[in-house]
């Protein structure tokens, strides 16, 4: 069940409030000793947990399911007009393998480090055009593991008698 903090239950209820939430995205792209990249769906630059995330346009699509056994996936569209990307794509193979990770806060609440919404996610595809750095992103774990990792039955212990855990 999805929990939000105090201040985004009393912003949400009100009949009419100044507050947003915030989309932010945190692009982890597979390069050594480079900082992630932070880009936030606003107007203007703001700082959360610490953090400058530059204001920067972006289109998320909706994650559609289908009845064929696919991983469910979609696409982040991030403004790429300016080619301020297409270095970080390129040095890093087209971003496969990298981590995004969105996160929604609240705009009053943003001296919290705790974001509102948190998910994970992983970079599949990517394409470059003049317009966009189109990301195709898919859960960050395979569907197929087992979850939860270890193995519990009922008559059984996987640990040795007097072992240390």
């Amino acid at each position: 069940m999805l929990a939000l903090s105090s201040i985004a239950k009393k912003e949400k209820n009100k009949m009419s409030t100044d507050s947003v939430m915030l989309i932010l995205l945190e692009l982890q792209v597979p390069i050594s000793g480079v900082d992630p990249i932070r880009v936030c769906y606003n107007t203007e630059d703001i700082t959360w947990n610490g953090q400058l995330w530059q204001a920067f346009p972006l289109e998320i699509e909706e994650c559609k399911e289908d009845s064929t056994g696919s991983y469910p996936s979609f696409a982040i569209k991030v403004d790429n007009t300016s080619r301020a990307l297409t270095y970080y794509i390129e040095e890093s193979n087209g971003a496969n393998g990298g981590t995004v990770i969105l996160r929604v806060v609240n705009s009053k609440n943003l001296n919290s480090n705790t974001p509102e919404i948190e998910e994970k996610y992983e970079v599949t595809k990517c394409y470059v055009d003049q317009n966009f750095v189109t990301l195709t992103v898919g859960p960050s774990y395979s569907p197929d593991s087992r979850r939860p990792i270890g193995r519990y039955l009922k008559n059984g212990c996987r640990f040795q008698y007097k072992d240390a855990r």
